[in-house]
């Protein structure tokens, strides 16, 4: 072709007629393309993203902090805003499995990321609280998008008004010592500064594998429920998700190291034998289907080692699984004329 015959003309200009699609794609980035909110005090959702892009409590590998929107930008099975071209928000997800669209009708916000501060741990975590806190009070769900796992504590601090609320973490580690060399708000210790929130109740932590005597020993005598990845395997996903206990209120920690490095290479200190997306998504969907599930978080995802997105797109997948099995979807509406 040659140049003269190439002709850009006003179809590619802002002002397309009305009904067309624009050139331009200016919807910010967003957890499933869900509206973006700016105002929290305005907030009025189902469902409240919250990006911690954090990883300053990180002990080895760092990236984590990348997670927010390697999660927001991962390709995935749902998209919020007019997924069949109807021109219409909150359609949800066709699943064959279960003859019908999952999510219809539940509404979606992304609040953004919360602003992180160079080297000022604390001032971050007590951001990070106040904005769980206030998503909470608008009576949204919120989704706190991680993020090294140090940023489980904030999250279920500013949780209080949900006492006793009982937390299930999902991780290759125990997370569970008090102390490195002093440091006490590391990614290795947020579910033993958990257990000392006085509104936190039963604490159990799934897929365990990787783990030392004394933060186990600790763990034991607190009366934590430890769950190996061999019990976990030889016990059945919803065999696992039964026998955990059930109290008035639940959080969801899901560190994605639980998860197999096949499936999920993108995160800081993967270990082998883990969990496959399918029994993590039986478990998942089996606890929350007979719980109060309050907030969530998903922690650990690394960009920088994961191998095709894949990680990402593996825990954005989870989250839309649990968000499913949390809100049941609304009856269509009818057909128009």
């Amino acid at each position: 072709m040659a140049t003269d015959d190439f002709n850009i003309g006003p179809q590619y200009l802002p002002s397309a007629p009305a009904g067309e699609a624009q050139p331009l794609d200016t919807r910010p980035r967003t957890m499933f393309r869900a509206p973006f909110c700016a105002d929290i005090d305005a907030l009025d959702a189902d469902v409240a993203f919250i990006g911690m892009p954090f990883d300053q409590g990180t002990l080895g590998r760092p990236g984590a902090r990348y997670g927010p929107d390697a999660l927001r930008d991962a390709p995935r099975a749902y998209s919020y805003s007019d997924p069949y071209g109807a021109g219409q928000a909150a359609d949800g997800f066709f699943d064959a499995d279960a003859g019908d669209e999952l999510l219809r009708g539940v509404t979606m916000a992304d609040c953004g990321n919360v602003f992180v501060t160079a080297a000022d741990v604390i001032h971050n975590f007590n951001r990070l609280a106040g904005v769980v806190q206030r998503v909470a009070g608008r009576g949204a769900f919120p989704v706190i998008l991680g993020g090294d796992h140090a940023i489980t504590f904030p999250a279920v601090a500013g949780l209080a008004r949900y006492a006793p609320l009982d937390i299930v973490h999902f991780d290759a580690h125990l997370d569970y010592t008090h102390h490195y060399n002093g440091a006490m708000l590391t990614h290795g210790s947020p579910i033993r500064r958990c257990q000392e929130l006085e509104h936190v109740a039963n604490i159990t932590s799934v897929g365990i594998r990787s783990v030392r005597r004394g933060p186990y020993a600790e763990a034991m005598a607190h009366g934590n429920a430890v769950i190996t990845a061999r019990q976990f395997r030889e016990r059945g996903p919803e065999a696992i998700a039964e026998s955990i206990p059930i109290g008035p209120n639940l959080y969801i920690t899901f560190d994605v190291d639980v998860l197999d490095p096949v499936q999920a290479p993108g995160t800081g200190t993967p270990e082998i034998g883990g969990l496959f997306y399918e029994e993590a998504r039986r478990c998942l969907t089996a606890l929350v289907r007979r719980a109060n599930l309050v907030a969530l978080d998903v922690v650990e995802v690394a960009p920088p080692y994961d191998v095709s997105d894949l990680t990402a797109q593996v825990a954005a997948r989870l989250i839309a699984d649990i968000l499913a099995a949390r809100f049941p979807s609304r009856p269509a509406p009818p057909a128009g004329p």
